[in-house]
Protein backbone atom coordinates (compact mmCIF):
# COMPACT_ATOMS: atom_id res chain seq x y z
CA UNK A 1 0.00 0.00 0.00
CA UNK A 2 1.07 3.56 -0.61
CA UNK A 3 1.90 5.48 2.60
CA UNK A 4 -0.74 7.93 3.78
CA UNK A 5 -0.23 11.40 5.21
CA UNK A 6 -2.45 12.61 8.02
CA UNK A 7 -1.90 15.59 10.27
CA UNK A 8 1.70 15.89 9.14
CA UNK A 9 2.44 12.24 9.91
CA UNK A 10 3.38 9.87 7.11
CA UNK A 11 2.41 6.26 7.82
CA UNK A 12 3.46 3.27 5.72
CA UNK A 13 1.63 -0.03 6.02
CA UNK A 14 1.14 -3.45 4.44
CA UNK A 15 -2.16 -5.31 4.15
CA UNK A 16 -2.19 -9.11 4.42
CA UNK A 17 -5.43 -10.58 3.11
CA UNK A 18 -6.71 -13.96 4.35
CA UNK A 19 -6.68 -17.04 2.06
CA UNK A 20 -10.39 -16.94 1.25
CA UNK A 21 -10.57 -13.22 0.50
CA UNK A 22 -10.67 -13.52 -3.32
CA UNK A 23 -13.01 -16.52 -3.25
CA UNK A 24 -15.58 -15.22 -0.76
CA UNK A 25 -16.45 -12.03 -2.59
CA UNK A 26 -19.30 -11.05 -0.29
CA UNK A 27 -17.59 -11.85 2.99
CA UNK A 28 -16.24 -9.20 5.35
CA UNK A 29 -13.36 -9.85 7.71
CA UNK A 30 -12.21 -8.70 11.16
CA UNK A 31 -9.08 -6.55 11.17
CA UNK A 32 -5.95 -6.63 13.31
CA UNK A 33 -3.69 -3.58 13.24
CA UNK A 34 -0.21 -4.95 13.95
CA UNK A 35 2.55 -2.54 14.90
CA UNK A 36 6.23 -2.78 13.94
CA UNK A 37 5.63 -4.09 10.42
CA UNK A 38 9.38 -3.94 9.86
CA UNK A 39 9.71 -7.03 12.07
CA UNK A 40 6.50 -8.97 11.40
CA UNK A 41 7.20 -11.08 8.30
CA UNK A 42 9.46 -14.04 7.71
CA UNK A 43 11.40 -11.98 5.15
CA UNK A 44 11.81 -8.96 7.46
CA UNK A 45 15.33 -7.81 8.30
CA UNK A 46 14.81 -6.29 11.72
CA UNK A 47 18.04 -6.78 13.74
CA UNK A 48 16.09 -7.49 16.93
CA UNK A 49 14.31 -10.51 15.42
CA UNK A 50 11.25 -11.25 13.31
CA UNK A 51 7.82 -12.67 14.08
CA UNK A 52 7.14 -14.90 11.01
CA UNK A 53 3.58 -13.67 11.42
CA UNK A 54 2.27 -14.76 8.03
CA UNK A 55 3.59 -18.30 8.57
CA UNK A 56 2.02 -18.52 12.00
CA UNK A 57 -1.31 -17.26 10.67
CA UNK A 58 -1.24 -19.80 7.82
CA UNK A 59 -0.79 -22.63 10.32
CA UNK A 60 -3.60 -21.35 12.54
CA UNK A 61 -5.92 -20.93 9.55
CA UNK A 62 -5.18 -24.48 8.38
CA UNK A 63 -5.98 -25.82 11.84
CA UNK A 64 -9.15 -23.74 11.93
CA UNK A 65 -7.84 -22.47 15.27
CA UNK A 66 -8.72 -18.84 14.59
CA UNK A 67 -11.08 -16.91 12.37
CA UNK A 68 -9.58 -15.52 9.18
CA UNK A 69 -8.55 -11.88 9.60
CA UNK A 70 -7.12 -9.03 7.60
CA UNK A 71 -3.80 -7.88 9.04
CA UNK A 72 -2.80 -4.25 8.60
CA UNK A 73 0.90 -4.08 9.41
CA UNK A 74 1.94 -0.56 10.37
CA UNK A 75 5.60 0.41 9.99
CA UNK A 76 7.13 2.17 12.98
CA UNK A 77 10.81 2.09 12.07
CA UNK A 78 10.82 5.88 11.69
CA UNK A 79 10.52 7.86 14.94
CA UNK A 80 9.38 4.68 16.66
CA UNK A 81 9.69 5.83 20.26
CA UNK A 82 8.14 9.21 19.53
CA UNK A 83 5.17 7.71 17.72
CA UNK A 84 4.45 4.84 20.08
CA UNK A 85 4.79 6.70 23.38
CA UNK A 86 1.50 8.09 24.73
CA UNK A 87 3.24 10.86 26.65
CA UNK A 88 6.63 12.42 27.27
CA UNK A 89 9.12 10.60 29.48
CA UNK A 90 10.89 13.31 31.53
CA UNK A 91 13.72 10.99 32.57
CA UNK A 92 14.55 10.07 28.98
CA UNK A 93 13.53 13.48 27.59
CA UNK A 94 11.77 11.70 24.74
CA UNK A 95 8.41 10.66 23.39
CA UNK A 96 4.91 12.02 23.52
CA UNK A 97 3.75 11.61 19.92
CA UNK A 98 1.31 8.81 20.63
CA UNK A 99 -1.90 10.89 20.49
CA UNK A 100 -1.02 12.27 17.04
CA UNK A 101 -0.01 8.84 15.77
CA UNK A 102 -3.27 7.39 17.08
CA UNK A 103 -5.22 10.02 15.14
CA UNK A 104 -3.25 9.18 12.01
CA UNK A 105 -3.95 5.48 12.52
CA UNK A 106 -7.69 5.92 13.09
CA UNK A 107 -8.56 8.80 10.73
CA UNK A 108 -5.89 8.02 8.14
CA UNK A 109 -4.91 4.36 7.88
CA UNK A 110 -8.14 2.79 9.13
CA UNK A 111 -10.26 5.07 6.96
CA UNK A 112 -8.31 4.02 3.87
CA UNK A 113 -8.36 0.31 4.75
CA UNK A 114 -12.10 0.31 5.44
CA UNK A 115 -12.72 2.01 2.11
CA UNK A 116 -10.54 -0.27 -0.02
CA UNK A 117 -11.13 -3.66 1.58
CA UNK A 118 -14.08 -5.70 2.83
CA UNK A 119 -13.55 -5.10 6.51
CA UNK A 120 -15.80 -5.52 9.50
CA UNK A 121 -15.68 -1.99 10.83
CA UNK A 122 -17.22 -2.50 14.26
CA UNK A 123 -15.07 -2.09 17.36
CA UNK A 124 -15.75 -5.69 18.37
CA UNK A 125 -13.99 -6.90 15.23
CA UNK A 126 -11.12 -4.40 15.21
CA UNK A 127 -8.04 -5.11 17.29
CA UNK A 128 -4.43 -4.10 17.86
CA UNK A 129 -1.27 -6.14 18.28
CA UNK A 130 2.09 -4.90 19.50
CA UNK A 131 5.12 -5.73 21.61
CA UNK A 132 7.43 -3.62 23.75
CA UNK A 133 6.68 0.02 22.84
CA UNK A 134 4.12 -1.36 20.38
CA UNK A 135 2.38 -3.13 23.25
CA UNK A 136 2.35 0.10 25.23
CA UNK A 137 0.74 1.91 22.31
CA UNK A 138 -1.74 -0.89 21.64
CA UNK A 139 -2.98 -0.68 25.21
CA UNK A 140 -3.14 3.11 25.12
CA UNK A 141 -5.06 3.10 21.83
CA UNK A 142 -7.69 0.63 23.03
CA UNK A 143 -8.00 2.31 26.43
CA UNK A 144 -8.52 5.79 24.99
CA UNK A 145 -10.40 4.87 21.79
CA UNK A 146 -12.54 1.88 22.78
CA UNK A 147 -15.11 3.10 20.30
CA UNK A 148 -12.68 2.07 17.54
CA UNK A 149 -10.60 -0.76 19.00
CA UNK A 150 -12.46 -3.41 20.96
CA UNK A 151 -9.41 -5.47 21.85
CA UNK A 152 -5.63 -5.30 22.10
CA UNK A 153 -2.86 -7.88 22.48
CA UNK A 154 0.00 -6.30 24.44
CA UNK A 155 3.13 -8.46 24.46
CA UNK A 156 6.02 -7.61 26.80
CA UNK A 157 4.72 -4.06 26.86
CA UNK A 158 6.89 -1.14 27.95
CA UNK A 159 4.56 -0.17 30.79
CA UNK A 160 7.61 1.30 32.57
CA UNK A 161 7.52 4.23 30.12
CA UNK A 162 7.11 7.68 31.68
CA UNK A 163 7.51 6.43 35.24
CA UNK A 164 4.72 3.89 34.65
CA UNK A 165 2.39 6.68 33.59
CA UNK A 166 -0.07 4.42 31.78
CA UNK A 167 -0.43 2.17 34.82
CA UNK A 168 -1.10 5.24 36.96
CA UNK A 169 -3.68 6.45 34.45
CA UNK A 170 -5.54 3.14 34.63
CA UNK A 171 -5.45 3.30 38.42
CA UNK A 172 -6.94 6.79 38.52
CA UNK A 173 -9.33 6.90 35.56
CA UNK A 174 -12.86 5.62 35.08
CA UNK A 175 -13.47 2.39 33.19
CA UNK A 176 -13.66 3.09 29.45
CA UNK A 177 -17.01 2.58 27.80
CA UNK A 178 -17.41 0.37 25.95
CA UNK A 179 -14.80 -1.62 27.81
CA UNK A 180 -12.04 -3.06 25.60
CA UNK A 181 -10.58 -6.54 26.03
CA UNK A 182 -6.87 -6.99 26.71
CA UNK A 183 -4.34 -9.79 26.39
CA UNK A 184 -1.22 -8.97 28.41
CA UNK A 185 1.90 -11.08 28.76
CA UNK A 186 5.60 -10.99 29.52
CA UNK A 187 8.08 -12.94 27.45
CA UNK A 188 10.19 -14.21 30.33
CA UNK A 189 9.29 -15.85 33.61
CA UNK A 190 9.78 -13.75 36.72
CA UNK A 191 12.97 -14.63 38.57
CA UNK A 192 13.84 -12.42 41.57
CA UNK A 193 17.46 -13.62 41.42
CA UNK A 194 17.98 -12.45 37.84
CA UNK A 195 20.06 -9.25 37.77
CA UNK A 196 19.63 -8.51 34.08
CA UNK A 197 16.47 -6.40 33.50
CA UNK A 198 16.25 -7.61 29.88
CA UNK A 199 16.17 -11.23 30.99
CA UNK A 200 13.46 -10.39 33.52
CA UNK A 201 11.55 -8.76 30.65
CA UNK A 202 10.12 -6.16 33.03
CA UNK A 203 7.69 -8.77 34.33
CA UNK A 204 6.60 -6.67 37.30
CA UNK A 205 5.30 -3.87 35.04
CA UNK A 206 2.78 -6.02 33.10
CA UNK A 207 1.82 -7.61 36.41
CA UNK A 208 1.17 -4.17 37.88
CA UNK A 209 -0.98 -3.29 34.89
CA UNK A 210 -2.97 -6.49 35.30
CA UNK A 211 -3.58 -5.60 38.94
CA UNK A 212 -4.57 -2.05 37.98
CA UNK A 213 -7.24 -3.49 35.69
CA UNK A 214 -8.89 -5.59 38.39
CA UNK A 215 -11.02 -2.75 39.86
CA UNK A 216 -12.32 -2.14 36.32
CA UNK A 217 -13.88 -5.59 36.28
CA UNK A 218 -11.15 -7.45 34.40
Amino acid sequence: MEPIDHGGIRVAFDVLLPPSYDEQESKRYPVVYALDAQALWSFSKDPFGVWDLELTLDRLFELDAIEEVIVVAVYTDVDRVQRLSPFHDPKLAAGGGGPNFLNALVDGVKAVVDKRFRTCTSRSETGLLGSSMGGLFAFYAAWTRPDVFGKAACLSSSFWWGQRGLIKAVQSQKTPYPRPAFYIDSGAAFDPEEKNPSARDGFHHPRSMARALLPHGY
